[in-house]
Parts: C-alpha cells; structure tokens; sequence
C-alpha cells in the first residue's frame, strides 16, 4: 500500500509540472499600432511593441508631392520587408521576435524611425 501511495504521488508532481525551471514565453498581445508619414518624419517614433504586434504604416503625400517609403536599415533574422514608395496607402507588418527594428526613408534624408519590440 505505502508503495503505491509513493508512485501515485510522484506522479501527480509529474503530470502538475513539479519544477519551476519550466522555460516560459513571454506573452504576446497581437495589436495594432499606426504610424503615420506627417510631411517628413515618421509618427510616432520610437515606437514600442510587444512579440507578434503589428505596425500600419499610413502614408501620404509629402508637401511637395513625394511619397514615402520604409526601407529597414536593421537587417536581421525576423526583419520584415521593405516598403515600396508609396503616396496614399497602408501597409502593415508583423513583428515576430524581440529587437530594435531602425528603418528610413530614402525620399527624405533624415526621415528615420524606430520599432523596440519587447
């Protein structure tokens, strides 16, 4: 009888995880975010997001009639792709994995952004 108390215990620590050195993921919480093209500069830059949250880009037209684009100048595992000049458009992308996520636009010298996912 002792013996099978013993195993029914070990078990139930078992199948109940019975160790907190279990790796956990961090949560994630799949927003959205805008980012808007306002004359020359990105809005809102730096942006900060969390794993799996989502970035739209809205553009439009420069004052002088330029588009924009979004060409990430970080260029990692997980970067998302370029965005192509655009004039009057949304474009959304998906951040998979943490990091510091810098990108430009090279119409506009000097137009820079930043997404930092936590």
């Amino acid at each position: 009888m002792r013996v099978l108390v013993g195993l029914a215990l070990a078990l139930t620590v078992i199948s109940c995880g019975g160790s907190d050195s279990t790796p956990t993921t961090p949560p994630t919480s799949n927003k959205t975010y805008d980012v808007f093209t306002l004359a020359t500069a990105f809005s809102p830059s730096p942006l900060q997001i969390a794993v799996n949250d989502r970035v739209r880009w809205n553009f439009s037209k420069a004052p002088n009639g330029d588009g924009h684009n979004v060409r990430f100048t970080t260029k990692t595992s997980g970067t998302p792709s370029d965005i192509p000049v655009m004039f009057s458009d949304t474009v959304t992308k998906t951040f998979g994995i943490r990091g510091d996520f810098t990108y430009v636009c090279d119409v506009h010298p000097g137009m820079n952004g930043e997404v930092i996912v936590q």
